[in-house]
């Protein structure tokens, strides 16, 4: 991959080829300055590492003192102005680079004092011209080339956006991370790869810098008023009190004198709703035309107050959910750094489609009055991280929007708490290239990386890259940070395509173990879905008559996923803290779950006209607290869904979200199976039914104490009705702890009705 960075020409100066190696052998030394700077040094260091790597030929470095005659790769600004004087090295800033061939000489820099500039001139050097990928911290492709040949360079090149940052554990490696180019706050640089662009207190600070404990008790007017009332739980602060701005300021200076060596601090929103509505705080909105007024006048006023002694930092402050509209009138101060989010954002389209319309006119109207304005951008599922997550056609285009529209920084969230991921290795590499040039061909990068890679499984995973990328284009699905396993583009028909374009890409590879311990991580997210969603889609092959192309047991299943993830130190699911590998298990495959008998009046009836929707299907609300799933021997399967009885929330539920329910024709009667624990006789015990969310109506049942005769489990009829995808059933308690200690509910069932009726 050779991409022509942007060039100038010195002068008159015609670039000539430079022989690095002939036949394994060299003529040349590599130069620095007797004061280069660490990452100089290193720099150098990893130069000659390589170019032995690439020619077999060792170059030694030597500084400009014990160089001695003869040619000569001068790597940063002093040893290269020692052969080319003249050369201007003005405006490169931290990163910018300088490639140059003056024969028999090569010169590699970036600007003087630069933290990684000339780091990134060798490792663009490498790349471009000598052929060698970094893929991940543990894979890379170093090429064998005795004899070496440098075309004429003549390259000088500043990357448009001055902070990159692919959020992904991989990502973290330093060596990773500097031959990548990435110079985020998160990556482990030190000083001799260059550091990083380092934040003090990265996001979400305000409960940080103004704890509620003490500070609540002592000062209630610093928080929100939520209907009237001042409060810290899920709140904000007040930013129109005089007296909060005041103690703000002295805590980002004292933050500031912790840790002298940051460049940005962070003064933003909790990661949630609940803003000040006091008379002050609204009057600024109104004023402003946005909940960013106040805010930014609050960061504004510490960024002024902070400048004189620390004129080297910015104050950074998001754009995120209820501020993401910028203000009428006020304008950011240049030590402002604004970052906008896109959150809300539909990923399966280009943020310039009309499903992100919202999103576009807000970048534009910052673009507008911000002169440092970043990005934080979320390019993984984070409900599901190891799921198919069909975004690779949306990331060049959605970077190149960014950079169109002036952005300085750009921070992709990935899968950051652990290996693992849907093509987290891909992702990754692929957003550094597209960071460092945003003008690169983000398909051939995908290309390039999936046959470097994966070798000769590439032809195949393409192919799955396609179907996936074509089939959500054509559900036309709002591709958000957490869609379910349950989104309409993973119907069966593509996930038994997926599965088998996997196995013939694992048998493409088996004489390569760790080509095929690669190739077993990406195949991963389909594993993932078919687990989840075992019992809907083992049901969709027997309504179809489809060939069911995974193991017969879903124990075996998980097993599987669970070694691949063991080699290869994969431990997160999903962002939420719980959700570890062993989740899976636990949720779906103990050896505690039985195999549960066919419901009730269902024995005898042919397969397809009844739906068994067992515990492991159903959504829980607040689990842990208020729902939960607890071994029950009285339970068909052995487990049960517990719900205590001193709630009324619809905290079990179940919804046909699945793509199978489509295929249900025809009224089907749903019911519920249910136990109760109780104390008494008062009251209601329990309630149930079914709710359309797309017509916002539904039928409910309430069963009271009285009715209830003993611990068993009973049967409840629902409804009958014509299954939609809209569709949920749910039980709930009644609120009554006095009279009912615990709900226990082991399944729903379907059952079609042997006659058509009209839908009442």
């Amino acid at each position: 991959m050779w991409w022509l960075l942007p060039f100038c020409s010195v002068g008159s100066f015609q670039p000539e080829g430079v022989t690095l190696a002939r036949d394994g052998r060299t003529e040349h030394i590599i130069v620095i300055a007797s004061d280069a700077s660490a990452p100089e040094q290193h720099a150098a260091q990893e130069l000659a590492r390589f170019l032995q790597e690439v020619t077999g030929a060792s170059f030694p470095v030597r500084s400009l003192e014990e160089a001695g005659p003869g040619p000569r790769i001068a790597v940063g600004p002093g040893a290269a102005r020692s052969l080319v004087p003249a050369l201007n090295l003005e405006g490169l800033g931290a990163d910018g680079i300088v490639l140059r061939t003056a024969p028999p000489h090569l010169l590699l820099t970036g600007g003087p004092g630069a933290p990684r500039g000339t780091l990134y001139a060798v490792y663009t050097f490498l790349e471009d011209v000598v052929g060698c990928r970094w893929w991940t911290s543990k894979a890379s492709r170093i090429p064998r080339r005795p004899t070496l040949v440098v075309p004429p360079l003549d390259v000088r090149y500043v990357p448009v956006l001055e902070y990159r940052e692919p959020f992904y554990f991989d990502g973290f490696d330093p060596d990773w991370a500097v031959r990548n180019k990435s110079n985020g706050h998160a990556a482990r640089l030190d000083p001799q790869r260059g550091g990083r662009i380092i934040y003090k207190g990265f996001v979400h600070t305000f409960y940080a810098l103004v704890p509620p404990q003490p500070h609540f008790q002592e000062h209630p007017e610093w928080f929100s008023e939520i209907n009237g009332k001042r409060t810290f739980e899920r709140a904000q602060l007040c930013l129109t009190n005089p007296e909060l701005l005041a103690f703000v300021i002295q805590r980002v200076k004292e933050w500031l004198r912790e840790t002298p060596e940051a460049t940005i601090i962070s003064v933003s929103q909790n990661d949630w709703h609940g803003r000040c509505e006091c008379a002050r705080c609204k009057a600024v909105e109104e004023e402003e035309g946005s909940p960013a007024g106040p805010l930014l006048r609050f960061v504004n006023a510490i960024a002024e107050a902070i400048e004189p002694e620390f004129p080297q930092v910015a104050i950074d402050t998001l754009a995120y959910q209820y501020t993401r509209k910028p203000p009428r009138l006020t304008r950011p101060r240049p030590n402002v750094i604004v970052r906008l989010c896109s959150i809300e954002c539909s990923f399966a389209h280009p943020l310039e489609h009309e499903r992100n319309r919202s999103f576009r006119e807000d970048i534009e109207g910052w673009a507008k009055i911000c002169q440092r304005l970043y990005i934080w951008d979320y390019v993984t599922n984070f409900g599901h991280y190891i799921q198919p997550h069909p975004n690779l056609r949306v990331l060049g285009p959605n970077i190149r929007f960014f950079v169109r529209h002036g952005v300085k920084g750009i921070f992709e969230e990935g899968n950051y708490q652990s290996y693992g991921g849907e093509f987290a290795e891909l992702r990754a590499w692929v957003l550094a290239k597209l960071l460092w040039n945003p003008e690169q061909d983000d398909q051939a990068l995908i290309r390039e990386f999936l046959e470097g890679y994966y070798e000769e499984a590439a032809p195949f995973l393409s192919q799955y890259i396609q179907l996936i990328h074509d089939k959500v284009e054509e559900t036309d699905h709002y591709l958000g940070i957490g869609s379910p396993p349950t989104a309409p583009f993973l119907t069966f028909e593509v996930l038994a395509k997926a599965e088998d374009l996997f196995r013939q890409a694992e048998r493409a590879v088996a004489g390569k173990p760790e080509v095929l311990r690669r190739v077993e991580v990406a195949h991963l997210p389909v594993r993932y879905v078919v687990i989840v969603r075992w019992p809907t889609l083992r049901l969709t092959a027997d309504l179809t008559g489809q060939p069911w192309p995974w193991p017969e047991t879903r124990q075996e299943a998980i097993s599987d996923f669970e070694r691949v993830c063991q080699e290869n130190g994969i431990t997160q699911l999903a962002e939420w803290g719980g959700a570890k590998v062993e989740w899976l298990r636990q949720q779906f495959g103990g050896p505690r779950r039985a195999q549960a008998t066919p419901p009730p009046d269902c024995e005898g009836r042919p397969r397809g006209e009844w739906v068994d929707l067992q515990d492991d299907s159903f959504a829980l609300y607040r689990r842990g607290e208020l729902s939960d799933l607890r071994p029950d021997p009285r339970a068909s399967d052995g487990v049960a869904a517990w719900m205590p009885g001193h709630h009324r929330e619809w905290a079990v539920q179940m919804r046909l979200a699945d793509p199978v329910f489509d295929l249900l024709q025809g009224e089907w009667t749903a019911y519920v199976v249910v136990r109760v624990e109780k104390k008494g006789n008062e009251g209601v015990a329990f309630a149930y039914g079914l709710y359309d969310t797309q017509s916002k109506q539904g039928i409910s049942h309430s069963v009271a104490a009285a009715e209830i005769a003993d611990a068993e489990y009973h049967l409840y009829k629902i409804a009958t009705f014509v299954p939609r995808r809209s569709h949920y059933l749910w039980v709930a308690p009644a609120e009554n702890a006095a009279n009912i200690e615990a709900l226990w509910v082991d399944r729903f069932f379907l059952v079609r009705e042997r006659k058509e009726k009209t839908n009442p």
